[in-house]
């Protein structure tokens, strides 16, 4: 079954409504998490200004940014 793929700013969206953090937060959390290889973010072959991340991905992030919770 294919991964489910969102364009980062509608990651960043619902990943704001989960968590209720603002961009610089989330965006800076996918940094970190790129960093280390634990999320990637790809070109979006229809715009190239836009970045894809899987729902696994914005899930993971989700998961790190909800106090208690461990990735």
């Amino acid at each position: 079954m294919a991964a489910e793929y969102l364009s980062k700013s509608r990651a960043i969206i619902i990943i704001s409504a989960q968590t209720g953090y603002g961009r610089r937060v989330i965006e800076n959390k996918m940094a970190e998490l790129g960093t280390q290889g634990r999320i990637a973010l790809i070109p979006d072959p229809g715009d190239k200004r836009s970045q894809l991340i899987s729902r696994t991905d914005v899930d993971l992030i989700i998961r790190a940014l909800t106090p208690g919770e461990s990735i």
